[in-house]
């Protein structure tokens, strides 16, 4: 048989330039060049077939989205009859390749743009051979978290792989499928069913020379030898975002746009990232993002805008040197005595004193300027009149108490504020005491600029949900029909939002109808930074989000599960600019789709959507900015996080609560400051705000100003105690007392 062809793809900007050495392409075409793999497939003798792959092209281009999409494309193109014999001419201008290897290009930089460009090449996406990848190698690092990687068929003729760019990860990553790759070649190029590639055989499936696990078409061989771990509802679930080493791989695939219920997937194909990873995931997207600054007129600035460029003064501030108080303008070297009076300076009059000499003073109010001549004022309380004309004062008397110096009781020029200086710096946020603004109102600008934090459009989805914002239903509410509840989610949502200052777009409640959630979405991204939906992302058969997302909106999953509770189903993609038509707003969109659960929908809220809106809104760095200002190698950075998402640590009150073991928690409770003379950790106490802490159960969100995030439980440590340190996340202002 003939060995399959094979293209290998380096995406490296310093490689294509030579000031790198590409070490990851040799190494696949070295593990690929070692490997004989047995198939399903019969040969004449009824044995099963073994399988070898040759490299025909590799090449090397920069991180450049049209360079990587011409390679891919040309290399996928069938040839003459290659598309009907799978073989390939290796000494062909533009070599025929069964399988395609892109490695570099996959991380979370705004530079990674290797899956952006394969993605619209894809004629079908194979999301469980790029699980495959992820989960077997979550099985070695959890930094495999990091990995966007995608699996697809290209021009209905071959398999396209985007694996990482360094030599460990990527032939980590193909080593995890390859035994099942010659496979998948043989069905995507049988023109007659797959029949005959399954006959019954003692050779066993999947049997591989190479290194790496064999897998078969049942259970992955990780799933036969991970443990079954049971959850507090009785499943068996993912441990290795968990911090375990065994992984559970997900067999299914996702549910694919117009199936049966009988052929969705049976166990999620997304693999559970780690919360860390997940909001690095969250926030590296959204940072490349750009919100553009504002100018607004004073009257139009709120509090918790962030300022967008420094504000300077335009003039001195006073302009003039004025009065501190009501009295009278003298030469302070004439001190005590009786003087004549030479009319007043009142504030805000054009009508001024002429220059005063020695032996003069005159009447002067608080914020009025000094005459010419004085340098200083004498309160009224030191002086007394002495002769009257026509009902003014023409003698005043300045007691001995009201000696003065020269400066006492003015403000020169500039005393307030120096014209040139900076007023607010860039990225300094108009807080609600009032200060800001008032800095503001005097330095003399007109208009500010500033990060207005982003449009969000917010949907719910779900038959049975009753819309209560719906016009009419401020009126008696009517009984529910039954298997229905009201929508507490939407409401919820919206005024989080707003706290944060968003403009929101209610797009209300949308059946479960793919055509329907699809034209909803797509109609709210044309005008909105991004939407916020809840409902419809676990595994139920009318559980749309995440096709519709991919399917019809060609969004990119970044992902679809989060090891933490609740809101373990909490998915977050990117939705490319290009696919919103009519759109007010330029570049990509942010879809947050969130557990229907209550109280799933706000702690994801407030663990990934709140952070998310803060960075758009200037609250770290510079909306649009290189996300290496937020994260690093995968990781949020602590002046970022302390900014995006704050945290302390409280003393725990109250009964001990038993940890989860499967899954880090996140309970709602209320944060303290008691006052404490020993910093955090004596000063902040909390405790949960409901025993039940159901995820559905919305009293456990009520009067909660914390989220205490609780370590999954181990033998060793099976409960949090009272008087234990613990992290509380701030969701809303502490309590005092």
């Amino acid at each position: 048989m003939a060995p399959i062809p094979v293209g290998i793809l380096t995406v490296s900007d310093k490689c294509s330039k030579g000031e790198a050495k590409d070490t990851s392409g040799p190494a696949l075409a070295q593990m690929l060049s070692q490997t004989t793999t047995t198939t399903m497939t019969a040969n004449a003798d009824g044995q099963p077939e073994t399988k070898k792959w040759i490299v025909v092209a590799t090449s090397v281009v920069p991180d450049n989205k049209d360079q990587i999409a011409e390679v891919v494309r040309g290399w996928c193109t069938p040839k003459r009859d290659d598309s009907a014999t799978g073989g390939g001419d290796a000494d062909a201008e533009q070599p025929f390749c069964r399988l395609v290897i892109v490695t570099g290009g996959t991380g979370l930089s705004p530079s990674d743009v290797t899956v952006e460009a394969i993605e619209p090449l894809f004629t079908r996406r194979l999301p469980a051979l790029a699980t495959a990848m992820v989960v077997g190698s979550l099985r070695i690092t959890p930094m495999a978290a990091l990995s966007q990687v995608a699996a697809g068929v290209v021009a209905n003729a071959a398999i396209v792989l985007a694996v990482p760019g360094s030599r460990k990860g990527a032939t980590e990553n193909v080593g995890q499928i390859l035994p099942v790759l010659p496979h998948a070649v043989d069905t995507l190029m049988a023109r007659k069913g797959t029949r005959h590639l399954h006959p019954v055989s003692s050779a066993a499936p999947g049997e591989s020379t190479a290194a790496g696990k064999p897998m078969s078409h049942g259970r992955s061989a990780a799933a036969q030898t991970a443990p079954m771990v049971l959850c507090n509802c009785g499943r068996e679930d993912d441990l290795a975002a968990s911090g375990s080493s065994d992984a559970v791989l997900a067999t299914g695939v996702s549910n694919t746009l117009g199936e049966s219920a009988t052929q969705r997937a049976r166990k999620s194909p997304y693999p559970m990232v780690p919360e860390a990873a997940a909001l690095g995931a969250v926030l590296s997207s959204v940072a490349t993002m750009a919100v553009e600054p504002t100018w607004l007129a004073l009257r139009d600035v709120r509090p918790g805008l962030v300022v967008a460029g420094d504000i300077v003064a335009q003039e001195n501030v006073p302009a003039y040197a004025a009065a501190v108080m009501d009295g009278y303008a003298v030469v302070a070297a004439d001190g005590p005595g009786t003087y004549a009076v030479r009319g007043a300076s009142m504030a805000g009059s054009a009508d001024g004193v002429s220059r005063l000499e020695s032996g003069q003073i005159a009447r002067i109010a608080t914020g009025a300027p000094l005459p010419a001549g004085a340098d200083a004022v004498v309160m009224v309380e030191d002086t007394e009149i002495v002769e009257t004309a026509e009902g003014e004062e023409a003698a005043v008397r300045i007691a001995e108490g009201g000696r003065v110096r020269a400066g006492q009781n003015v403000r020169p020029v500039g005393h307030d504020l120096r014209k040139g200086a900076v007023v607010l710096r860039k990225g300094e946020t108009v807080g609600t005491v009032g200060g800001e603004i008032a800095a503001m109102a005097v330095s003399g600008n007109r208009r500010f600029s500033v990060f207005m934090p982003p449009t969000v459009a917010v949907m719910s989805s779900g038959d049975e949900v009753e819309d209560v914002l719906a016009p009419g239903s401020a009126d008696e509410p009517g009984a529910l029909a039954y298997g229905s509840i009201r929508d507490c989610n939407r409401p919820a949502l919206i005024a989080a939002l707003r706290a944060l200052g968003c403009t929101v777009v209610d797009v209300g409640v949308v059946r479960d109808d793919p055509d329907a959630i699809a034209q909803a979405m797509r109609a709210a991204l044309a005008s909105c930074h991004g939407i916020v939906t809840t409902g419809g992302v676990s595994m139920g058969e009318r559980d749309w989000l995440k096709p519709v997302v991919e399917q019809r909106l060609r969004g990119r999953i970044r992902f679809g599960r989060v090891a933490m509770k609740p809101s373990k189903p909490t998915t977050f993609a990117t939705v490319p600019a290009d696919a919103i038509a009519d759109s007010a707003i330029e570049g990509d969109r942010f879809v947050f789709a969130l557990p229907g659960n209550p109280v799933s929908a706000l702690v994801a809220f407030h663990m990934f959507v709140a952070p998310a809106v803060r960075l758009l809104s200037g609250h770290v760095g510079r909306p649009g900015s290189d996300a290496g200002d937020v994260v690093h190698d995968g990781h949020v950075a602590s002046s970022a996080l302390s900014a995006l998402r704050p945290s302390v640590t409280a003393v725990f009150v109250g009964s001990e609560v038993e940890l989860d073991r499967m899954r880090p928690e996140y309970v709602r409770a209320s944060l303290v400051w008691n006052g404490g003379g020993g910093g955090d950790a004596c000063g902040w106490s909390v405790r949960m705000v409901d025993q039940m802490q159901q995820s559905s159960r919305v009293a456990s969100m009520q009067r909660a100003n914390a989220l205490v995030s609780l370590p999954r439980g181990t033998d060793a440590k099976r409960v949090v105690a009272a008087g234990e340190l613990v992290t509380a996340i701030v969701i809303a202002a502490p309590h005092f007392g």
